[in-house]
């Protein structure tokens, strides 16, 4: 009896070790399953320069580490030459990716970007951490998250203060003083203008219209009106004086943006039409003379402070899948990526549309005269090609930027207005 009741309780402790270590085993598996199952998130982005690699390295990295630590993230770096096309083509885009102007067209076309708006509108994110979030906007979408210091970047004009000073030349502060300042210097033998092919038909022709007819250039961003509205060919005859009377430097289609420093540090011209990312080239030690800087020049209650920031898509930055899994945990990562990249420019000098703790200082009397012009400005719109143009018309813009600028003095706005107005016409972007 004794040896039945002693078996008895041997065969009840076994089950019940038994089922403890059935318990346990379980448990352990379904952990290790759970390491196994762990998210993993791939992220491509640019390796084009040392300020993406310190970026990406020593901010979003870092920052990605601290605020998921059960990811398991995977960079990957892609130079100048993006594999996106190839990558969307094939199916292989990983969940985040970035996307620069060249792929903005066929991503959104394949409805590869994730319109994030409905995540990033929660909880007022959006009004509450950008300055100007009309910025990311593509209609009612919003497919990219950015910095955004660019939207601080605007088209400036360097100039040589010896010069000016020689020739009893003011800084203008409206068009018709402008032009007389360009004619000025032009009599006195000065090569009044010069700058880079690619800088200057992203601003030039919007400053003049921007700066003589702001309506007609609101009108251009809204499709209110078109490249033949009256507004618009007051503006560009202000062009073809300064072409007719010789205000630029020779063969500006094919200057590049060192040629037209060097032109302009030499003396040879006695202004720059560029960027503003060039203010600390324009320190008295670098040039050798003393510089002074004045955005497209308009003394007006309405003025328009160009920037350079993309709109409608056609800039790029990062972006989420659209056929990736748990969208929402991607875009709190990109959240948090567009947060780190903001501090990185700011610890920098460079200010951003991302709010930060600690917004960037000017770092020079350029950066303030900047800001001042950027606040003083009733509103801040971007450059129709970044802001207004889809790819092909950004191409044929291009071609006939480039005829306007050529040394033919036969060919002026009218032409000019003549051959981009049908182009405009078939542009897919902006208001319709």
């Amino acid at each position: 009896m004794k040896m039945k009741k002693v078996t008895a309780l041997f065969l009840a402790c076994s089950m019940i070790f038994g089922m403890t270590a059935c318990g346990n085993k379980a448990e352990e598996t379904k952990t290790e399953e759970g390491k196994a199952e762990a998210e993993k998130v791939s992220i491509l982005w640019p390796e084009t320069d040392s300020t993406q690699v310190d970026v990406m390295e020593n901010y979003i990295q870092p920052a990605l580490e601290e605020k998921f630590p059960d990811v398991e993230f995977e960079y990957i770096p892609m130079t100048a030459d993006s594999p996106v096309k190839t990558m969307s083509a094939s199916g292989d885009l990983p969940e985040i990716f970035f996307t620069g102007g060249a792929d903005i067209d066929a991503i959104l076309g394949a409805g590869d970007a994730l319109d994030l708006s409905e995540y990033v509108e929660k909880d007022d994110w959006v009004k509450e951490n950008y300055n100007n979030p009309d910025l990311l906007y593509n209609g009612d979408a919003i497919y990219f998250l950015t910095a955004g210091q660019n939207a601080y970047y605007s088209p400036v004009f360097y100039y040589n203060k010896g010069l000016f000073d020689a020739n009893g030349v003011k800084k203008p502060t409206n068009m018709d003083e402008f032009v007389a300042a360009c004619k000025t210097l032009k009599d006195a033998g000065v090569t009044p203008i010069t700058t880079a092919q690619w800088t200057s038909s992203y601003s030039l022709i919007d400053g003049l219209i921007s700066s003589a007819a702001p309506e007609s250039f609101i009108g251009l961003n809204e499709r209110t009106c078109d490249w033949t509205d009256e507004g618009v060919k007051k503006a560009l005859g202000y062009f073809d004086e300064l072409k007719t009377m010789g205000a630029f430097a020779a063969d500006i289609p094919n200057k590049d943006d060192a040629t037209a420093y060097s032109e302009f540090q030499s003396g040879k011209t006695a202004m720059l039409l560029t960027y503003s990312w060039f203010n600390g080239d324009m320190a008295e030690d670098k040039l050798g003379f003393e510089a002074g800087s004045f955005s497209f020049p308009n003394a007006s209650d309405d003025y328009i402070q160009l920037i350079f920031e993309p709109r409608k898509g056609n800039g790029g930055g990062y972006t989420v899948n659209a056929n990736a899994e748990n969208p929402e945990l991607l875009v709190d990562i990109m959240m948090v990526m567009v947060q780190a990249e903001s501090e990185r420019h700011n610890a920098n000098g460079v200010n951003t549309n991302f709010k930060v703790e600690k917004p960037a200082e000017p770092a020079n009397a350029f950066e303030e005269e900047r800001y001042a012009d950027y606040d003083r400005a009733a509103q801040q719109i971007s450059v129709l090609e970044q802001g207004q143009m889809d790819g092909v018309t950004i191409a044929e813009y291009t071609t006939l930027y480039n005829m306007l600028m050529s040394d033919d003095k036969e060919y002026l706005s009218d032409d000019f207005i003549k051959e981009m107005q049908p182009i405009w016409e078939a542009n897919t972007y902006g208001a319709q």
